[in-house]
């Protein structure tokens, strides 16, 4: 089967299920409120994690769109605008999805403004996202290749706003192969090993899309560093390459499809904090549940109690999130407040710390 004729596959399946109401993984209670005593504690009992068959809706996933805009590109960029705004768009709407979007061009060696340059960090805004993309215009270059492997390089790191315990997916289209040290000049020693490295250090899969099929130059692939044996996908990248700008239809399924598989199987699923541990209470969370677990079928994870202790008067709010092999699928959220009075067995406690105190002083008189 030929990719375009996967991607036609894909896409029909893909926005079939799109169209049908599908269940969200859910996480019960979803809220929990609570008044505590200073030294006292509470348990969120009965928590229970449910991780529903088939696509999830509300796992969590970031992906950017990476985009080559030197002269070249000209002939595509409206394309490539139009196609890329339109699948932000289409994935706004499948569950907890954000997106951003960045572009290169080549500084190093061809004298242009910049060889990266991040235009919208990950948001979950895609009105944000797509005022980003539109802002492109396509210019500079004038030598073949360009600094795409240095910009994944780039998108890799952590100022692309990557959201803890999300999919990431980087999405790149160009014309032009990459500047890497054999075909200098490389912006930050850039190559095919080193790069392949920083994604999967990142865990960020690459869908890599050929422009040239449009404008007519010598290809994203044209140096093999997208396809083959030399290519970052052999180098431990993980995702694929794509030879023909897609339409929005079959990219759009593609990173749906994508996002759906990442999280097909799992083998970890668990209860963890997220964002800043809260000020007035320490959470004491279940022990994970392992095992080998797919999507076939809706399956329900019963987790022991959440205990919750008052350690600083006040009023907390905070988020405990349902994971899947560390990737968020959902979440709860919980408010408690700490009274400034310790509870009794808490003064209790102390009364029998002084109590000894006063023995132990009795003692050293006599």
């Amino acid at each position: 089967m030929t990719r375009k004729t996967l991607l036609g596959t894909v896409a029909a399946s893909a926005l079939i299920a799109l169209m049908v109401p599908a269940k969200a993984d859910i996480l019960t209670p979803a809220t929990f409120s609570a008044s505590i005593g200073l030294g006292g504690s509470v348990d969120i009992a009965n928590k229970v994690g449910t991780i529903t068959a088939g696509t999830p809706t509300s796992a969590q996933a970031d992906v950017l769109f990476l985009s080559d805009t030197t002269g070249s590109m000209g002939p595509a960029i409206s394309a490539v605008q139009t196609t890329f705004g339109a699948t932000v768009s289409a994935l706004a709407g499948l569950g907890n999805v954000a997106t951003g979007a960045a572009q290169y061009r080549d500084a190093a060696s061809a004298g242009d403004a910049f060889d990266y340059q991040l235009n919208q960090a990950i948001t979950t805004n895609s009105a944000a996202t797509q005022t980003a993309i539109n802002g492109w215009a396509a210019g500079g270059g004038g030598d073949d290749p360009e600094q795409g492997l240095f910009a994944l390089t780039q998108a890799s790191g952590a100022a692309t706003g990557w959201r803890a315990g999300s999919k990431k997916i980087a999405v790149i289209t160009g014309d032009a192969p990459s500047h890497d040290v054999a075909h200098p000049i490389a912006a930050g020693g850039a190559t095919v090993a080193n790069t392949a490295a920083a994604l999967v250090a990142a865990g960020v899969t690459v869908e890599s899309l050929n422009a040239s099929n449009i404008t007519g130059d010598t290809g994203l692939n044209a140096f093999g560093q997208f396809s083959g044996a030399g290519s970052i996908y052999a180098a431990g990248a993980a995702g694929s390459f794509t030879g023909a700008f897609p339409s929005t239809g079959d990219l759009t399924a593609l990173l749906t499809a994508l996002i759906g598989s990442a999280f097909s199987t799992y083998s970890d699923v668990s209860l963890d904090l997220v964002g800043p541990a809260p000020s007035c209470v320490s959470v004491g969370l279940p022990s994970d549940i392992t095992g080998s677990f797919d999507r076939s079928i809706d399956r329900s994870f019963a987790f022991g109690p959440v205990t919750i202790t008052g350690i600083a008067a006040g009023t907390c709010s905070f988020t405990i999130a349902l994971e899947a092999d560390g990737a968020i699928l959902a979440t709860e959220s919980d408010t408690i407040t700490v009274g400034s009075v310790p509870e009794p067995a808490t003064i209790g406690l102390i009364g029998l710390g002084l109590a000894a105190l006063g023995f132990a002083r009795r003692r050293k008189s006599a």
